[in-house]
């Protein structure tokens, strides 16, 4: 990795690192190949260099040795593994073809990865990898078989889930590139109108490929939520299927911790506070507080970065069910998040 000033920048070079300007807001996610647009977005930032890999970084002697320091090496191994079948997989769909091989190989390689903090935190690491339809549905497929196990859900249950997940956006694989790179947020009536058939979409697709309930009815129900407000048919509480409402919830989680350009970058302590505002309201109790408890658990003791530059680690979450942890910093400063508004936690290492 080199440090290489802004009018040096050349189209190609790969980055090294992900770039946020001085909101926080991502203007490049790292492993971005540089375009012509993509330098000029970085020239316009108030920064004296930016990093890039260097031939060392991108060269396999490098990526080998840096697969046997990584504690997630073998985590990121399985992960790409994984990706290929789940191309596959997309592309069988695509003409109409259901392989019961394919779809069963995929489930089995993904379930072993599901189950426990360390999974989640990788998956936060990987999230500059978010690129494309089947990545997002791997990951999502990872978070919903976790949950599933941490509801004490049977084996079959949660194989199932695993599936449903996979498959939860199928019906986004014909929608234009123009909509599926927007933020929702930004969508015109006509576009979000577009977005919200992805879930019938899915749903005709995966019925007529013969793909056992309910694998069909999450790929439908996955944006309902528990108060009645969602889509496509405002279903509320317990009319929305179990496994639909646990899928809703590991696609919130995914997208709150993976980077997008023109977002915040977030973190899992920015996806907590966001379940703990929500819960009753768009997602099933029964499912986030699960999520929300262990994964509270596995963030005390990490190392963090508070937005004001200042380092610590965490040490523990109020019993209160609040939304930020107690950090204690490098001088010994204890802070409660939860009363101080002005501050937040921008990086963490897992512990």
């Amino acid at each position: 990795m080199k440090a290489v000033s802004l009018e040096k920048l050349k189209e190609g070079m790969i980055l090294a690192r992900t770039v946020v300007d001085s909101n926080f807001v991502i203007v490049l996610s790292e492993n971005t190949a540089l375009t012509e647009t993509g330098i000029r977005r970085l020239q316009s930032l108030d920064v004296p260099f930016i990093y890039i890999k260097d031939q060392f970084d991108l060269s396999k002697n490098f990526q080998q040795a840096e697969a046997v320091d990584k504690k997630d090496a073998a985590f990121s191994h399985d992960f790409n593994t994984i990706s290929k079948l789940a191309g596959q997989i997309f592309a069988e769909l695509k003409v109409g073809k259901k392989s019961e091989e394919t779809v069963t190989k995929l489930a089995a390689q993904i379930l072993p990865l599901a189950g426990n903090h360390a999974s989640i935190n990788y998956l936060f690491n990987l999230g500059h990898m978010n690129k494309t339809l089947e990545l997002h549905s791997e990951r999502v497929s990872i978070i919903a078989g976790t949950l599933a196990k941490w509801m004490k859900l049977d084996w079959e249950e949660i194989r199932t889930i695993v599936t449903a997940a996979f498959l939860h956006d199928v019906g986004k694989r014909e929608m234009p590139e123009e909509i599926l790179s927007k933020n929702p947020k930004d969508f015109s009536d006509e576009e979000k109108n577009i977005y919200r058939t992805h879930c019938q979409k899915g749903f005709e697709t995966l019925r007529d490929a013969n793909f056992d309930e309910p694998i069909p009815t999450v790929a439908l129900q996955h944006h309902e939520t528990m108060n009645g407000e969602g889509f496509p048919n405002g279903l509320a509480g317990e009319k929305i299927h179990l496994f639909s409402r646990i899928v809703a919830v590991a696609d919130a989680y995914e997208h709150w911790t993976s980077e997008r350009e023109g977002d915040v970058k977030k973190t899992p302590f920015d996806a907590v506070n966001y379940f703990i505002r929500e819960i009753y309201y768009s997602f099933d109790p029964g499912v986030c507080v699960p999520l929300l408890t262990r994964i509270k658990d596995s963030l005390i003791g990490s190392s963090v970065t508070l937005s004001d530059g200042r380092k610590g680690r965490v040490i523990f979450y109020p019993q209160d069910f609040s939304a930020m942890p107690i950090v204690v910093t490098e001088d010994g400063q204890e802070i409660n998040l939860n009363l101080r508004k002005n501050l937040s936690i921008t990086q963490y290492e897992i512990k």
